[in-house]
């Protein structure tokens, strides 16, 4: 499969701004702000097409360890990502497998450092690794657009401190930043054109297996989502595995359902923590907003080609056959097995961990449930009865 992985990550971006929300005000659009900022500095610096793509690879990830550094943050309301490092390390570790064009270290790790040495690790000059260097004034002048500075405001504050900005790229920032073009390109109306429009015409052929190490990333993302999902989506997809071999599917479609598994709940990331880790049941209004967690799913992975069917496997995984699901309330006609199979790991992993209102139950007591719910005809009786048999 052919597939251009910057476009895969755009699509995958918008997932990274949910995780932000409450963390960086006026945060729509960040990653890829930063990846516009960042590839417009590449092309005047005249990178070659594979140095930019990684580059903005590397920039559309620059917070991917946001989720796990605030879950580990001793207070949600006072952390900040430009003073907690954490986030700089955890992002490091999740894309170690990511199949960048070249293999570069330390570039999510080092993006806040300064180029005086002022920064979380006290890393300075070049010492930083370039593509560093670029994020960190990107991210730098993302974060003060979204805030509403004016350009020429934005433009003076960079040189008040270019101390901490390398300053072949700070020069190559400034130069750009005469262009009216350049600051209207970036407006959350027209900045996902603008990046698709730089893009590099660089394609990868990757297979499925492939791509999971895209999918792993995000499925750490959504799990340090809550302290009651920190294994979640992994067990899901450890499980769907499981079972795909026991029905012998092949690979293709075995790495297609580890993917979905992997994804199915990125729409979370868009669910409030006071939400989901709410110890008593939910009102009214808080159930609608968790019952829209698959809808934004679906719109978030059906714009990625050739993801089809792990759109619908992955979207797919809170309806029921009788057409009481959600968020589309699907019947029995519209769900394809493999949507029936990603349901019931679902309620299955979901019944054996540890949730705010409850804890774990046994595998006996949470078979014995999704069977009553078969009976029900809400889920596959065939798979909770398969589970059954393989997990015991």
């Amino acid at each position: 499969m052919r597939m251009n992985v910057n476009e895969l990550l755009i699509s995958l971006s918008r997932t990274l701004d949910f995780a932000e929300k409450g963390v960086l005000r006026n945060n729509y659009n960040h990653g890829m702000r930063v990846a516009y900022i960042a590839g417009k500095i590449a092309s005047a610096l005249s990178m070659p097409d594979e140095d930019l793509f990684d580059l903005i690879s590397f920039s559309l990830l620059h917070d991917n360890g946001v989720m796990k550094a605030l879950l580990e943050s001793p207070s949600r309301e006072t952390f900040s990502t430009e003073t907690n490092p954490a986030h700089c390390v955890e992002g490091e570790k999740n894309i170690a497998t990511f199949p960048f064009l070249k293999k570069r270290k330390n570039v999510i790790l080092y993006h806040h450092e300064h180029y005086d040495g002022s920064g979380f690790f006290g890393i300075s000059g070049r010492a930083i690794p370039l593509y560093s260097r670029v994020i960190s004034l990107a991210d730098w002048v993302a974060v003060r657009f979204a805030a509403g500075y004016l350009d020429d405001v934005i433009v003076s504050q960079v040189n008040r401190e270019a101390r901490i900005f390398d300053p072949v790229v700070r020069e190559a920032f400034l130069e750009m930043s005469r262009s009216v073009e350049f600051w209207l390109g970036m407006g959350d109306m027209f900045v996902q054109h603008s990046l698709v429009s730089m893009l590099p015409k660089v394609s990868r052929e990757l297979d499925f297996k492939q791509t999971r190490a895209i999918s792993q990333i995000f499925s750490n993302i959504i799990d340090a989502k809550s302290p009651f999902t920190g294994s979640h989506s992994r067990g899901i997809s450890e499980k769907v595995g499981v079972i795909c071999q026991y029905y012998e599917f092949d690979e293709t479609t075995y790495w297609e359902m580890r993917i979905a598994a992997d994804l199915h709940d990125l729409g979370k990331l868009a669910v409030p923590n006071e939400i989901l880790d709410k110890p008593g049941k939910l009102d009214d209004r808080e159930f609608r907003v968790v019952q829209s967690h698959p809808f934004y799913t679906r719109k978030i992975l059906e714009v990625i080609k050739g993801f089809e069917n792990i759109t619908e496997w992955a979207s797919n995984h809170h309806e029921k056959l009788d057409g009481t699901g959600y968020p589309y309330g699907l019947s029995e006609d519209q769900l394809d097995f493999n949507s029936r199979i990603l349901a019931c790991v679902d309620i299955y992993q979901a019944l054996t961990e540890d949730r705010p209102y409850r804890k774990a139950m046994t595998h006996e007591d949470a078979v014995k449930i999704m069977a009553e719910m078969a009976q029900k005809h809400l889920i596959e009786p065939a798979v909770v009865e398969d589970i059954s048999s393989i997990f015991s």
